[in-house]
Formats: C-alpha cells, structure tokens, sequence
C-alpha cells in the first residue's frame, strides 16, 4: 500500500507539471522484495517468496517535448538531444565561475523559458524557470565571440554601438560606352596684342601626364615669336580642382620676332589664368555614404572619366576611365585623391584596376576626419546606354541605439540598433551526454551530472551531436500525456484498494486462527 501510495504521489507530481515547460514526466517502477523462510524447511523448502514490493523513480529525461511558439522572443527550446547549462546563484548574484568538471556548479535543464534578474550594474542576466544563470559565452566589444570559459550571460538595457569608419565597399554599375572622351592634350587660345597693335592668339597646351598631373606650356605664332611658360607642372584632379601651383596666375614670356618689329622690340609678358585654360573633363558621377574615423556620415563621390591611353595598351583592353573619389562638399581644402583607372575589354568587361583605394577627407567646423576606402568595382561594365548604378555597399556606419534583441537559430542573441546594424551579444551552447537518462534528476526540469550518464560535450548548436537545433521565440512543452496519467491514476488506486481488501482479509484470518485456542 505505501508502494501505491508514492506511485500516487508521482501520478500527482506530473499532473501538476502538465503546463511546466521542459518538465520530464517522472515514472514510478515496482520491484519485488524475496525473502527466505526458515520456519518450516519441509514445507517450503528453503526456497524464496515474494514478500512485498518496493518502488524505484525514473525520469523520462530524453524524451523529446512538443516544441510550441511562443510570443517571446527570449523564449527558446531545443529539437534534439541536449541541454541548457545553468549556475546557481552566488550569495545571491551571478556566479563568477562554473564548471561542468564540478557537478555542484553546473546544472542541465531544457526549460528555455528564459527570465532576468538585474544585476549590481544594471545588468540583465538571463535565468531559467529555476532561477539558476543560464551559461553561456559573451561578445567582445566588436561583437565575436570565442569559446571558452563558461560564464552567466546578460544584455544591459542601454547597450550602445560605437560607429566604424569605412573600410571597404562595392559599386557595380555599367558607364556608358558612348561617353564624352578626354584627350591627353588639350590646347586653348586667348587673343593678344602686340607691339604693333595687332591681335595675335596665344595658345596653351596643357600635355597629359597621369590621372591628375599636367604640363602647361604656351606657344605664339612662329612667324611673329616665341613664347615661354614654365613649363608648369598641374596638379588638378577631374573635377577641376587644381592644388598645385597655388598661384593660378602664371606669365608668359613672349620675344617677338626681330624681324617683325625690329630688333630694338622689347619682349612682353601675359597672364596666363590656369582655371581659365584648363581643360574641360566630362564625368559619369556615383555617390556613396562613407563613415568617417569618428562615424559621421560623409558623403563621397567617384567620378569616371573616359580618357586615352597614354601609352598603347596590353592584352584584350581596348578602353580606359580614370577614377577621380572626391569628398564633395565638405572636401578638405587643397587635396587631391590619387586617380585610379579602369580599364574594360570589347566586350565592356573589366580587364585591369577593379580594387580601387580612396583616401578622403573631410573638413567641417574645423574639425577634419579621413578614411581610406577600398572599393571593388570588378563588376562593373562598359555598355551602351546610360550610366546605370545597379548596387552600392559599404561597411561603416554611425553610433547607434539597441532598439531590440533576440536570439537566432545558432544561439546567438544578437542586439539591432537604431543605424540598422546588428551585433552579437552572447551566445549559448548545450551540452549532450552519452547516457542522458542517468542525470540525477533535482527536479522535473532541473539535472545534475552523475558518472552515470556518461562523458560530457559542450559545443555550439551547429557542431553538436545528431543535429539538433534551436527553435527561436518557442517553448518545449511538458512530457506529461494527462489521459495516461488519470488511466494510471484509476489504476494505482484499483491497486491500493485490492491491497487494502487483502489487509484486510488477511486480519480476519488471523483472527480466526487466534480464537481457535479458545
């Protein structure tokens, strides 16, 4: 009867744990108890009897749960075989340390439910239905994580994301085959007057050297003289900016012809204007969102100018842009970003210069911020039609507000912030055993190693054994079948009611063997 009585209890303890979730229906098992009787060898023999019974518990720990959403997002249960690992508490706070080679610091639960308990720094530390630490490994600053020590896992509240500069990015799209080319010398003319009151033109040639570096010379007709100009070197980049000579003015020199206008003329000088005479450059213009150093968004803009050859080219080239990245309105004063080139085959594919590095800067306020920019421009092509953008990306991004957090399919609780970025915070691992049926139960939901259940692995869920994986914002229900439990409830009580009859006959039997002395 005392054997019914804790089949009962067990039968009362999973009714009540039906709604539990991650709870492991607990089993009560019967044994036999032999006993030898020695009061009468002839008639038994010696051999032994049933006597009674005795109950022995089991916990159905590897049966899988139903696994049902839930409306949290810092829900999760497990579809496969393993567990969460969780710490219990420390006078009251996190632990600051736990091991799964210490039994006592450890514990193994499926319950996924999680909750939070603020720690002394505002800290929100994730707990299970218990109340023990749930255990994981956290992020560095930059959002990776390593595995290694185990330890209690939190979010804070105010968490906040520091902005990074640009380092790299992409532009794909196609420049027009049909665009406006620049030639590698470019002459322009101004009209003058000689000593005889006479108009004369004056030509300035500015000779191609490199993207952004010019020879200007200027010239006078043969037959009234020559003239002289540096030669000066140009610095200008293809959006006409020019950083070098600072003087834009320069004079030329013009001896005129001794036989023009004697040989007692003077020579004369003119003004030569650089931002006049430059050349005229066409460019097909993509805008791109840098970050700088400090995270501010900038603006950056890369100018393609369809150019010649300086020299004959290799291979299967057959056209050449230079890249000219500018820094656009708040462009530091005086600089000039290196020009690139690109190059494209008949076919309008790019043959050489895809990667591209764009050193810019940046002035505002008297404050000047930088970032240098490799851009992969490999796929981009030289068709007909216009100048298409078909995608744009870059790495960088500003300062940000966590809006929210939630975990994702590998165990990562990851956090978005208010620049559309998202970050790793933490992620949890489980841990799986040879013999998972042999945990000492502490509970319904809660476990404890034994040398029983064999070896330890702790791994992330997508190395684990037998593929199990994590079901995000959801709940492992109860193991608890309430139909099975109320037939086994009907049934334990049959029991202890015909065990309860044959006390009963029994005592009378006794009784009437006591009265037969009389």
């Amino acid at each position: 009867m005392m054997a019914m009585s804790w089949d009962m209890g067990s039968i009362s303890q999973n009714i009540a744990n039906v709604n539990t979730n991650g709870y492991k229906r607990k089993e009560t098992l019967f044994k036999t108890v032999m006993s030898e009787s020695h009061a009468s060898p002839s008639a038994f023999s010696g051999r032994l009897n049933v006597f009674g019974v005795q109950t022995a518990d089991r916990t159905h720990i590897g049966v899988q749960g139903v696994v049902t959403p839930s409306s949290t997002g810092t829900d999760m249960a497990i579809n496969g075989t393993g567990f969460f690992m969780v710490a219990p508490s420390d006078d009251g706070s996190a632990p600051s340390t736990a091991s799964v080679d210490n039994p006592e610091s450890v514990l193994y639960t499926r319950d996924g439910a999680f909750r939070f308990k603020v720690g002394p720094n505002d800290e929100r530390y994730f707990t299970s239905g218990s109340g023990h630490y749930v255990l994981g490994y956290m992020a560095d600053d930059d959002g990776l994580i390593q595995e290694g020590q185990l330890e209690p896992v939190y979010s804070m509240p105010q968490t906040t994301m520091l902005g990074k500069a640009t380092t790299t990015g992409t532009i794909q799209a196609n420049l027009p085959s049909e665009a406006q080319q620049t030639a590698n010398s470019v002459t322009t003319t101004s009209t003058i007057t000689d000593p005889l009151g006479a108009s004369q033109t004056l030509s300035v040639n500015w000779q191609r050297v490199d993207g952004v570096t010019w020879t200007v010379t200027a010239s006078v007709p043969a037959a009234v003289g020559t003239a002289s100009l540096g030669p000066v070197t140009v610095t200008m980049d293809g959006w006409g900016n020019i950083s070098s000579p600072t003087t834009l003015t320069q004079t030329a020199t013009i001896d005129w012809d001794d036989a023009a206008y004697g040989a007692a003329t003077a020579s004369s000088t003119e003004n030569v204007n650089l931002s006049d005479s430059k050349p005229s450059i066409d460019l097909e213009k993509i805008s791109v969102e840098i970050f700088d150093e400090d995270g501010m968004s900038q603006v950056a803009i890369f100018g393609y100018e369809k150019a010649t050859f300086l020299t004959a080219p290799t291979g299967t080239a057959t056209s050449m842009w230079y890249i000219h990245p500018s820094s656009g309105q708040y462009a530091t004063t005086g600089t000039t970003p290196t020009a690139a080139t690109i190059t494209f085959d008949s076919y309008g594919n790019v043959v050489d210069g895809g990667d591209v590095t764009a050193d810019l800067s940046w002035t505002r306020n008297s404050t000047t911020t930088t970032a240098s920019v490799n851009v992969d421009m490999s796929k981009m092509t030289q068709l007909n039609g216009g100048l298409n953008v078909v995608n744009v990306t870059q790495d960088g991004y500003a300062d940000g507000d966590m809006l929210r957090s939630y975990f994702t399919e590998d165990g990562t609780f990851k956090g978005y912030f208010t620049n559309g970025e998202t970050k790793s915070l933490f992620k949890i691992p489980i841990a799986q055993f040879i013999s998972e049926n042999n945990l000492e139960a502490i509970s319904g939901t809660l476990f404890k190693r034994t040398s029983e259940a064999g070896d330890i692995t702790v791994s992330m869920i997508e190395d684990a054994v037998g593929e199990p994986r994590f079901a995000t914002s959801s709940i492992e229900n109860s193991t608890v079948d309430i139909e099975d439990e109320f037939t086994k409830m009907i049934m334990t009580q049959k029991a202890y009611s015909t065990n309860a009859t044959v006390f009963r006959t029994a005592d009378e039997m006794t009784t009437v063997a006591r009265d037969l002395k009389a």
